[in-house]
């Protein structure tokens, strides 16, 4: 089921998941490396850069996650114990492969928050949901109400910095700028364009908390 969701969402953005939990068994996971692996190759090119190597954990454990998650939205009625079971954190290393491997499949945290809008801010699935988006920073951007520091991992590795600053001038998220260095970041990707392509960024210039 897995790699049929896999091919769904690479595809058409679009996908179906059962009305009970499944487990992944390991011609599954198997078959969802492949899918992700392809799906990284042709993703990479689009990448500033080179990108990070494919991590297959990272990506398998974000696939995991996605679909666990967008199950649990509709499956109202498991419990939290339960809910726990399925979206385990990553126990791999964090390193820009791991970023970058995950974020094949955590870039749909954003799509995922607003899909999930009418749950309560209590909920647990909107608890773990806000954990991972601050553990992975690199895939959460445009998730409002969310304090998030982005590490080393992000701005010291060349393809993730251009790509991290592209995607925070893209969704205008002036809540991820925390420091002196990012500001400068956007500010020279934005160049003279930045009247023009971010407006509002002017509020900001010269706040001293910056």
């Amino acid at each position: 089921m897995l790699d049929l969701f896999l091919t769904d969402l690479i595809q058409t953005g679009q996908v179906t998941v059962p009305n009970q939990i499944v487990d992944f068994d390991a011609y599954t996971s198997d078959r969802a490396i492949i899918l992700l692996e392809e799906y990284y190759w042709a993703d990479a090119l689009t990448m500033p850069y080179t990108a990070p190597r494919f991590d297959p954990e990272a990506a398998l454990w974000a696939a995991k996650y996605i679909f666990s998650t967008i199950q649990l939205v509709l499956l109202r009625d498991i419990g939290e114990e339960k809910l726990n079971q399925l979206l385990v954190d990553y126990n791999g290393q964090y390193t820009p492969e791991a970023v970058y491997s995950a974020d094949l499949m955590l870039r749909f945290l954003p799509d995922i928050f607003r899909f999930a809008s009418g749950l309560s801010p209590e909920d647990p699935l909107i608890y773990k949901l806000k954990a991972i988006a601050r553990l992975w920073p690199f895939s959460s951007i445009g998730i409002a109400d969310i304090n998030v520091t982005i590490g080393d991992k992000i701005p010291d590795h060349p393809s993730l910095r251009v790509a991290y600053i592209d995607r925070l001038i893209l969704k205008k998220d002036m809540g991820r700028i925390n420091s002196k260095h990012e500001l400068k970041l956007v500010k020279e990707a934005l160049g003279a364009y930045q009247a023009k392509l971010w407006p509002g960024l002017n509020l900001i210039l010269n706040e001293e908390t910056i």
